[in-house]
């Protein structure tokens, strides 16, 4: 058995007591049973790690139904007392059950596509916007993510436009290879590790100085995973929506008012895991000014859009309809017009939920800007 640690063990004491974040698990709002809460998997666990039962298939099945997005942490009481931590008990779950070759197919599918493939699909490496690109030495790497180099090119090319708009020169990874933080959210954490190990390499060798990210999970590697394996990156790394809040605070970057009422759409992994709220809400601004307006859920306490939801029941993640809803209806019911987006699974998952116009971050600005 993977050692587990005195904190987790302090989260499966607490937590399988406690249900008061219940209401904010967006897993256990899709099946609405109790082991898709955070008190469900704690019990669960608990009955692992400090029971003695061995992993049933319904167990292992709770354990990969989590979204890793922390909502449990934001609505905890007792996080500032205890530091419980669902998430990191969940991740370190995942890593012993596939120590015991107990990974659902599904999960394993994902696994090898992810080493093969560098994505989570099994999609033909041609087919990725970094396909036909051409690598070279620049002061500023781009790193497009899964969603964008696959199936939102048009995030990309707005980000693309705007630094051709400006002048600056830069550099994207032909063939972009996966960060690795797909495969350690899975429990591949060896796997992780090479992957990761290969990414450093590619982007030391571009010989950037900035690195600029448009996925939430991406830059969460790069910032957090990366330094806690040893990879050291020599380069400043930013979110595309410091990036561009950069540029707009140097006067650089200017971008034409508007009176399209606009709010937007937190991003798990940016802001619950690095704190990035204050950044897309003053590039949105320096456009709308005082027509920008939030959603009743924002900032910590943000509806999650499924940034780390890969699989649910043993079948690859397909109901992100149900999460991109819950948001669009607080939009729709501040009377917005636009919502603007971090990622591109959560432009995927809102868009397709509502007639309101969804784009993201790099997307609104290219189209504000003068």
């Amino acid at each position: 058995m993977t050692t587990i640690t005195q904190n987790n063990i302090d989260t499966l004491k607490a937590c399988r007591y406690c249900p008061m974040c219940r209401q904010s698990c967006p897993s256990e709002f899709i099946s609405y049973r109790e082991s898709d809460a955070p008190r469900g998997r704690a019990i669960l666990l608990h009955s692992v790690y400090q029971g003695g039962k061995e992993y049933e298939a319904s167990a292992v099945n709770a354990v990969y139904n989590c979204f890793l997005c922390g909502a449990c942490k934001s609505w905890c009481s007792g996080q500032e007392l205890g530091g419980y931590d669902i998430p990191e008990l969940v991740k370190f779950a995942r890593r012993d059950i596939v120590s015991k070759g107990l990974a659902p197919q599904v999960v394993q599918q994902m696994k090898d596509s992810l080493v093969a493939n560098e994505n989570t699909r099994g999609l033909y490496r041609k087919l990725a916007y970094t396909s036909s690109v051409v690598e070279k030495t620049a002061d500023l790497l781009y790193i497009l993510g899964e969603g964008a180099n696959y199936t939102h090119p048009e995030i990309a090319e707005s980000f693309i436009c705007i630094l051709g708009h400006q002048q600056i020169q830069y550099t994207l990874l032909k063939d972009e290879p996966t960060s690795g933080k797909e495969l350690d959210l899975l429990g591949y954490r060896k796997e992780a590790q090479e992957k990761a190990k290969n990414m450093a390499g590619r982007i030391m060798a571009t010989g950037c100085k900035t690195i600029v990210v448009s996925d939430p999970l991406v830059y969460d590697a790069l910032k957090n995973d990366y330094p806690a394996w040893g990879l050291k990156l020599e380069s400043e790394v930013l979110h595309v929506s410091e990036y561009l809040l950069s540029l707009i605070r140097s006067g650089k970057l200017k971008l034409k008012p508007t009176k399209i009422k606009v709010t937007l759409a937190d991003s798990e992994f940016l802001g619950r895991n690095n704190g990035i709220y204050e950044a897309p809400r003053e590039v949105i601004r320096a456009s709308t000014g005082d027509n920008f307006a939030e959603m009743q859920w924002n900032h910590e306490y943000l509806q999650s859009a499924g940034e780390a939801a890969f699989t649910f029941d043993g079948n690859l993640f397909d109901r992100g309809k149900e999460l991109g809803r819950k948001i669009s209806q607080k939009a729709e019911d501040i009377k917005a017009e636009t919502i603007v987006t971090l990622s591109a699974t959560a432009k995927n998952n809102i868009s397709a939920t509502t007639g309101l116009k969804v784009m993201d971050i790099a997307e609104f600005a290219a189209k504000q800007m003068f």
